[in-house]
């Protein structure tokens, strides 16, 4: 038995301004016969913006357009239970509902957030209705699962989903997946990163992404196939068209090598190619770009962190910093060389190698700001102690009422900055110089964010008070505390096999 997630692309199910009900009934004949053969399928599915366009479009009140869509369910569950598919001689029963669909209107443009989700919440019943009627047909039932972003950012959230669709799937039911546009209309998020996050709650083996092109190319023509990719090489090669979705080819791809580093392989293909369920369950069926799995799939734990969750940022480290990580350390701001993205404390960045984006080595959830991690990156315990304290000197210091003063951080009077200014780091030369010329603004922002996300840390400088002069002994408590500051959670660490 194998558990396979299928994601229906835009581009594959796009018929002029419609959907392509040939390739969706077809596809939905094919799950059901693999779930006849004892393998589980979970669909991911596009198209309910597009089709709520369309009933919107319909000319008078959306009212009507229940009673076509009607007609035409029917009419679609006749051909499929008469095992017609999609042939150059096209049946006549497919051609009507073609037409009905065409009556819908001439324009499913959708502009703004408002739109989109008033045609999502239109298009989600009828998209449904769709599915429920075509399974029927061939002796299916479906069940809908909605997913917004907030649903993705919550660990508990995820393990609740992928429990309800394995028990789903244990039941024979075929969970139908969608983004909640309807609630999530300005999301970054796109079905390709939730059938990543499907695949990983579920505890899938396979994910195929479904779409208008046979495969990954490696020419701009189009005529150079590549059957197989690492996940490196999947984040790194270079995309020219971007399909009529939300994600494109490049969501494809760094979707597929996330699921590959979560130990789910993927493969990208047509939706249009003979058999492609079927094809997309073996291993060793020759079909579209194989993005090869990494290690095996990830402990229930880690699954969050390292698959599901979608990343706001990424920190770049250095080769000894992973070396410490995978031995079991970790990650601290010392190992930290580049931060990219605007980010919380919590939020899951990615950790790559800062020479080789492309690396991905593992993922976790930030002890700190993305503003905080950048002025404290590439720092020793010793120099990130300096920095807060002439940090919390500027904020607090008696008389100076939060406007930072040039004899608040004379190196000649305060040793913080001097050893700072001194230093052979360039990372520390330079951050001295951010904080000598930090307006009030910025070191209220700063403080604030670093006692939110250490607070332990930080009131035991405050407490020390050592601060006020800048001359904390080296076994102070304040700099005792600041040896134990990292920048990644530990609890959340996943670090990826090689």
């Amino acid at each position: 038995m194998t558990r396979l997630v299928v994601k229906l692309g835009s581009s594959s199910i796009a018929s002029g301004e419609g959907l392509a009900l040939d390739v969706i009934a077809d596809l939905v004949t094919q799950i059901a016969a693999a779930q006849r053969a004892g393998h589980q399928v979970i669909l991911v599915t596009s198209g309910a913006a597009r089709m709520g366009g369309r009933l919107l479009a319909f000319e008078g009140p959306t009212a009507r357009a229940g009673t076509e869509l009607n007609r035409l369910l029917d009419q679609l569950r006749f051909a499929v239970s008469a095992g017609l598919r999609s042939e150059p001689d096209q049946p006549a029963a497919l051609r009507s509902l073609e037409t009905i669909l065409d009556r819908y209107g001439t324009s499913t443009e959708l502009v703004g957030p408002l739109n989109v989700a008033l045609a999502a919440s239109v298009g989600q019943p009828a998209l449904m209705a769709l599915y429920h009627q075509l399974a029927a047909a061939v002796g299916v039932e479906v069940c809908q699962v909605l997913l917004s972003k907030s649903d993705l950012d919550s660990a508990q959230a995820m393990r609740d989903v992928g429990s309800v669709l394995i028990s789903a799937l244990e039941h024979g039911l075929l969970p139908v997946v969608n983004g909640n546009d309807t609630t999530d209309p300005k999301s970054e998020l796109d079905n390709d990163q939730i059938a990543v996050a499907v695949a990983v709650a579920a505890e899938a083996s396979r994910l195929a992404f479904l779409t208008n092109v046979r495969a990954v190319y490696g020419d701009e023509a189009m005529r150079e196939p590549i059957a197989r990719l690492s996940p490196e090489e999947a984040r790194s090669i270079r995309i020219l068209a971007t399909g009529q979705g939300r994600g494109g080819m490049r969501s494809k791809l760094n979707a597929a090598a996330r699921a590959a580093y979560c130990g789910v392989e993927c493969v990208i293909g047509s939706a249009r190619e003979a058999d492609v369920v079927a094809r997309s369950l073996s291993p060793r069926a020759r079909l579209g770009t194989v993005v090869r799995a990494v290690a095996g799939p990830l402990p229930p734990a880690q699954r969050w962190a390292g698959g599901i969750a979608y990343p706001m940022g990424s920190i770049g480290i250095n080769r000894e910093a992973e070396r410490s990580l995978r031995a079991g350390n970790t990650l601290f701001l010392s190992g930290v060389k580049r931060v990219d993205g605007e980010f919380e404390p919590g939020s899951v960045v990615e950790l790559v190698d800062v020479r080789h984006p492309e690396r991905l080595i593992g993922r976790g959830s930030v002890s700190m700001s993305s503003a905080a991690l950048r002025l404290l990156r590439a720092l020793s315990a010793d120099q990130v102690a300096d920095v807060l304290s002439a940090l919390f000197r500027l904020r607090y210091a008696p008389g100076l009422g939060g406007s930072p003063g040039a004899d608040l951080i004379d190196p000649d009077k305060f040793e913080d900055i001097s050893r700072l200014r001194l230093a052979r780091s360039q990372a520390a030369r330079q951050v001295a110089g951010e904080v000598t010329t930090a307006t009030a603004e910025r070191v209220r922002a700063l403080t604030d964010a670093l006692q939110q996300a250490h607070p332990r840390t930080c009131s035991a400088i405050l407490a020390d008070g050592s601060f006020l002069t800048g001359q904390a002994a080296a076994d102070s408590v304040g700099r005792r505390a600041v040896r134990d500051m990292h920048a990644v959670h530990r609890d959340s660490l996943v670090v990826f096999g090689r």
